[in-house]
């Protein structure tokens, strides 16, 4: 009971004070009940931080920095402007495909809302769209890169559930880009109901010039997923290898990755890095104490006490992770409750890596949902309106996120995980 208690304390800790406090306060309470001394939860936080997989995450952000300050996310918008801009609503259709193409090369929402929505959404209200629609966009298409390889949410799943990241990899892909394209028919729709316009059309030769300097930066995601899934290197290996391509395409071809725009990059990975750290190392440990304590088990039974019924399980924990991800961080969620959640669904028959993948996305809608919703409020501030005012414009986005959600979870068969 105790444990039970420290649990719902860090929900209410969390919606008024920073994570990982949060979760490092109940942790060491609820390491020191039946018998388990508080001097346990030092040794659970540093050995939240050991696992090999978690070094890809600083890795990532470092190559999405990286990329960032070498000039690449511009090159990105280019490309699809020439190739999408002549479109009905071609700048919505530009922001998610740029967000596609970031997004499977960062592996952080958070860093693709902030970069994206800096360069696109001033030019989005120039063109007469609504700083809500501008704001809602961008929000919505940046969290493709949780769903997406090199995902950091996917590495820290993994590691919690000890799944294969290369499998998580392999079916966010098309997950990932199933989203993008849904997106990309969501912008059309609204554009054409709301009236904005298509851009300047551009001739093959634009096209190709702009293609001819984004290929290199595309060859980022090739050149990683491919050497995962073949097994040349592990997520973390393809952490550096990213780095170092990064650093390349920046420094000698594109020419911008200057000095002091390395320091700045290296400056705002270590702040984000020592934030995701810190929340896994905490939640590690809390998460520890609730095994210890034998939470998942009661959970278990008292779940599948009440029905067996995969169909009704599965719709529990969707509206339990969607509750989740609208306060707490995703991955202190996810280090604390796959330990949780992860018993009962593979009781009922559920593949981890399906739930993982489930997981993922609802924590990724979270990221656009009040009254947290921190990828909404970046983008909103970027759009110079409070994030209430781009609710209304947020529905349609969240009703087709939601819907592809509910795809994912009913249709295994369609990620090759067989049926249910």
């Amino acid at each position: 009971m105790p444990l039970i208690l420290g649990g719902v304390l860090v929900v209410l800790l969390v919606i008024g004070a920073p994570v990982g406090v949060a979760i490092g306060l109940a942790s060491f309470a609820a390491l020191g009940v039946d018998g388990v001394p508080p001097e346990v939860g030092a040794q659970r936080f540093v050995a939240g931080m050991r696992s090999f997989p978690l070094l890809a995450v600083p890795l990532f952000v470092l190559a999405g920095a990286l990329m960032n300050a070498g000039g690449i996310t511009q090159r990105l918008i280019d490309f699809a402007y020439a190739v999408v801009g002549r479109i009905r609503g071609g700048l919505s259709a530009v922001n998610v495909l740029t967000n596609v193409a970031f997004g499977g090369m960062s592996g952080s929402a958070v860093a693709d809302a902030s970069s994206v929505g800096r360069l696109l959404i001033p030019q989005m209200l120039r063109r007469h769209y609504s700083p809500g629609d501008a704001a809602a966009v961008t929000a919505t298409a940046s969290i493709i890169a949780l769903v997406l390889p090199p995902s950091i949410t996917m590495i820290i799943y993994a590691v919690a559930a000890e799944v294969s990241v290369s499998a998580l990899f392999f079916h966010g892909l098309y997950i990932g880009l199933g989203f993008g394209a849904v997106y990309l028919v969501t912008g059309w729709l609204i554009a054409r109901k709301k009236g904005y316009p298509a851009e300047t059309g551009v001739g093959a030769r634009d096209v190709l010039r702009a293609a001819a300097k984004a290929v290199p930066a595309l060859t980022i995601p090739v050149i990683i997923l491919g050497g995962i899934r073949l097994g040349i290197f592990t997520a973390t290996e393809g952490g550096a290898v990213a780095v170092l391509i990064a650093a390349i395409l920046g420094a000698v071809v594109y020419r911008e990755l200057t000095w002091p725009r390395i320091v700045k990059a290296m400056r705002e990975t270590t702040m984000l890095v020592a934030a995701i750290m810190l929340i896994i190392a905490m939640a590690q440990a809390y998460s520890w104490a609730l095994v210890t304590g034998g939470t998942p088990q009661i959970v278990a039974d008292a779940v599948l006490g009440l029905t067996d019924n995969m169909v009704l399980i599965l719709l529990v924990v969707n509206v339990l992770l969607l509750l989740i991800g609208t306060v707490v961080e995703g991955n202190a969620a996810i280090i604390i409750f796959t330990p949780i959640l992860l018993p009962v669904v593979t009781a009922a028959g559920v593949d981890p890596v399906h739930f993982g993948l489930i997981v993922v996305i609802n924590l990724a809608i979270g990221l656009i949902t009040p009254p947290v919703g921190i990828n909404l409020l970046i983008t909103s501030r970027i759009a110079g309106i409070p994030m209430e005012k781009s609710l209304r414009d947020m529905v349609p986005w969240l009703s087709v996120s939601v819907a592809m959600l509910l795809l994912v979870t009913y249709a295994p068969v369609l990620l090759g995980l067989g049926t249910y």
